[in-house]
């Protein structure tokens, strides 16, 4: 997983800016649920509701693409196009319900599938409500303090989906601070929940020291 992280940090992104009323969904293009090299997505399949990103992320640098190969009635199909740089990206936004098939055109087998409910609107929090988080300094060597208005619980995890921490935060507004000391540098996000669903998905970076 060191390995990992240090080729994604290499690559100097820049942090992706969110909706706040809407949840990036990440998956990986290019590796395993290990966090290894492969021909897969994973997770390969994800739940999501409209008004949701989805954001392919390459992870190693080998050449994929992502292309539907059905959406439903009425949204758009997608096309990455061949990419091969480790953090390169894309990303596509949900705006009908139902079931979408993608796959990479150049490795058989290599698919996935994203299974969307809602209708128009579903799952995007109330703008007239303020749940948006901010993290900072960004990127951070050590410690990371989040600022949180209204939000039950942030959980950061790595770039394979596995939760690394997370912290109750009563709904109330506020700060708290983690500690990243043990962590390789590369990317995170971190996931904010209100009354027990996801609000939103962030990334942050960790540098090193």
């Amino acid at each position: 997983m060191k390995k990992l992280y240090t080729i994604i940090c290499a690559s100097a992104l820049t942090l992706l800016s969110v909706d706040a009323n809407a949840t990036t969904i990440v998956v990986g293009v290019g590796l395993n649920a290990s966090g290894t090299a492969a021909n897969s997505f994973t997770p390969s399949t994800v739940s999501a509701v409209v008004g949701d990103v989805i954001q392919f992320t390459w992870t190693y640098p080998n050449p994929h693409n992502v292309t539907s190969t059905s959406v439903p009635a009425g949204a758009a199909t997608f096309a990455s196009g061949t990419l091969s740089t480790s953090g390169a990206m894309f990303s596509y936004t949900i705006t009908v319900a139902g079931t979408y098939n993608y796959q990479c055109t150049l490795h058989s087998g290599m698919t996935g599938t994203i299974n969307v409910t809602g209708g128009s609107g579903a799952g995007i929090t109330d703008p007239t409500q303020s749940l948006a988080t901010t993290a900072y300094p960004t990127p951070f060597s050590s410690n990371i303090t989040f600022q949180y208005n209204g939000v039950d619980k942030i959980s950061v995890f790595n770039v394979v989906g596995e939760q690394i921490k997370s912290v109750e935060t009563g709904g109330n507004f506020g700060t708290i601070e983690m500690n990243f000391d043990e962590m390789a540098a590369g990317i995170y996000f971190y996931r904010t929940y209100k009354d027990g669903a996801i609000f939103e998905t962030r990334k942050i970076v960790k540098s090193k020291k």
